[in-house]
């Protein structure tokens, strides 16, 4: 991971930055392997460490053929500017079908200093147009990231996907190997380079024993509600006599396996909701509260399957965004009181009747303190008029774009962010098999699936967390201590 960089193009005159984020990994010597789709000969780019230090670097050569510059995508860098750095170790072996990967890259969306890490295994070595197909997910802002082996070792760098998941192609490093003399000058080679080195490669096998799932029997169960007038279905985790669930996704009417349950309480800040059922359950007992580490093999119960996926990154802080709420009125920046120069088509604002020229004291802080379906009581004046307006805050309209990432079968929870304290996985999920509980290769609960937040990244709200929300909610205890595995409908 040390070697694991993020980067963006940087006006060392201006001290500006002039490229979206994206992935690298530093090798010998100070060079960086990444995409030829992300980088120009010659510019200079502001590089990322995890430990905080940072350094400048200038992209050397890269190659995209003419007929086709999707491939092969390699590119060269080297750091100018910075402290030495250890580089990763190049795998000389070859890969084959159904081989373990580990992807440490940066995902734009998360927008966080530390990288993400993924599992995966390879589909195809080598597919018919010269990448390595892995199941080891990627999204924008992982371009150029690297892809180890199980040894530590780098095979590939990333560089496509397509809507489906389990589509994720990187470049093979054998690739920087052959043409290394080449891409060490700042040129764009649109055919293979003639100066190609000579690469030894080894035989080599490496072992990984998969984990196995446990018995999860009666600890995950499906929800049924009604929100706006359409019927809504999501998961949730048995704990004990009670139920926990997404909260945004259960509406005030909840029902249980055809039996209407008590909703207790709802947590905004972290989208959970707590139940008391009208039938006996079974489920589990947070008897022991175990916090996580990237690279933990996890696995989460959808019902009838299990999904598999590791701990990927957290905890951490997701700002809310596309979870805030929406009003359609936009105030003149800066203004104080708040003067309204923009009133969004269709919006509750426009439905509301609020007009550009209104002024709304205290708009800002109030909208920042509201989550969408929080009902606003807003004091405007209108000239001389004073107006008193109820009106719904909404989700702020989203925006897809031609991406892949953006079309992803199921797609993202609407309530994604605005979280604290959470952790990121590669667990996929449908937004509607969200609430589920998450357990780690030993057994133990930890945490709820609470949000699909993009094609390579889900949310876990960790089991501190859920035993403290029932807590406070029950005004009970629910016994935190270290002792045996924890049990699960008759299982360890």
């Amino acid at each position: 991971m040390p070697a694991c960089v993020r980067m963006w193009g940087f006006d060392t005159l201006q001290q500006q930055r002039t490229s979206a984020q994206f992935s690298g990994v530093v090798v010998e010597d100070n060079f960086i392997l990444t995409a030829a789709h992300v980088v120009t000969p010659g510019s200079t780019y502001k590089i990322f460490f995890p430990d905080g230090e940072e350094a400048i670097a200038q992209a050397l050569g890269k190659i995209e053929l003419l007929e086709d510059r999707t491939r092969p995508d390699v590119a060269l860098m080297k750091i100018l500017k910075g402290k030495a750095r250890s580089g990763v170790v190049i795998s000389l072996a070859d890969i084959h079908l159904g081989d373990p990967c580990i992807s440490i890259a940066y995902p734009e969306s998360l927008d966080q200093v530390q990288p993400t890490i993924r599992l995966g295994k390879i589909i195809e070595p080598l597919n018919n147009r010269g990448f390595i197909h892995s199941t080891a997910l990627m999204e924008p802002g992982d371009s150029g990231g690297p892809l180890f082996n199980l040894n530590g070792e780098l095979i590939g760098l990333h560089s496509a996907i397509e809507k489906s998941e389990s589509a994720n192609y990187d470049v093979p490093v054998n690739l920087y190997q052959k043409y290394w003399s080449a891409l060490q000058k700042p040129v764009v080679y649109r055919s293979w380079p003639e100066m190609a080195d000579t690469v030894q490669r080894q035989q080599e096998t490496t072992s990984f024993t998969w984990p196995k799932a446990g018995n999860y029997t009666g600890t995950c169960v499906r929800l049924t509600s009604r929100i706006n007038g359409q019927t809504q279905t999501v998961l949730a985790t048995v704990i004990q006599s009670v139920v926990v669930s997404k909260s945004s996704m259960v509406g005030d009417s909840v029902f249980i396996y055809g039996k209407q349950g008590v909703i207790i309480a709802r947590d905004k800040a972290h989208d959970l909701v707590l139940i008391r059922p009208s039938q006996r359950l079974k489920g589990l007992k947070i008897k022991r509260v175990n916090y996580p580490h990237p690279g933990d093999v996890l696995f989460a119960p959808v019902i009838d399957s299990i999904v598999t996926g590791i701990l990927s990154g957290g905890p951490l802080e997701l700002h809310k965004t596309t979870s805030a709420a929406f009003l359609g009125a936009t105030p003149v920046h800066g203004s104080i009181p708040e003067r309204i120069y923009f009133v969004r088509p269709g919006s509750p604002a426009a439905q509301q009747d609020i007009r550009i020229g209104d002024i709304i004291p205290g708009l800002n802080d109030s909208l920042s303190s509201h989550w969408p379906g929080d009902t606003l009581l807003l004091k405007l004046q209108r000239g001389s008029q004073t107006l008193l307006k109820n009106i719904v805050l909404i989700y702020p309209p989203q925006m897809l774009h031609d991406h892949p990432a953006d079309h992803f079968i199921g797609g993202r929870s609407q309530r994604r962010d605005g979280f604290q304290a959470v952790y990121s996985t590669d667990i996929i999920l449908r937004p509607e098999e969200c609430g589920g509980p998450v357990f780690d290769a030993q057994n133990h609960f930890a945490g709820i699936n609470i949000a699909r937040f993009s094609r390579a990244n889900s949310v876990l709200i960790g089991a501190e967390t859920i035993r403290q929300f029932i807590t406070d909610s029950l005004h009970e205890p629910i016994p935190k201590r270290s002792g045996r595995p924890v049990r699960m409908g008759g299982a360890y």
